[in-house]
């Protein structure tokens, strides 16, 4: 059994991918928020939020997937 353990550049593309998902977990959260705020009092601008938590979500995941592909 090899155990590969990142180091140098790779295991900072490592911490910055964790960092990117615990990023994502507390836009998620803040979504969260929006969405409830939305449930009781519908504003276009929430919505206009939403929508770009949505976009900001989707890049950071993509960027997250990226690095996880770099760091392996």
């Amino acid at each position: 059994m090899k155990i590969n353990i990142p180091t140098g550049y790779r295991a900072d593309l490592a911490d910055l991918g964790e960092g990117l998902n615990d990023l994502m977990a507390d836009l998620e959260d803040i979504r969260d928020d929006v969405q409830d705020r939305l449930d009781e009092q519908d504003n276009e601008a929430m919505r206009t939020d939403i929508a770009k938590i949505d976009e900001a979500l989707r890049l950071l995941a993509q960027a997250a997937e990226l690095l996880d592909g770099e760091a392996e």
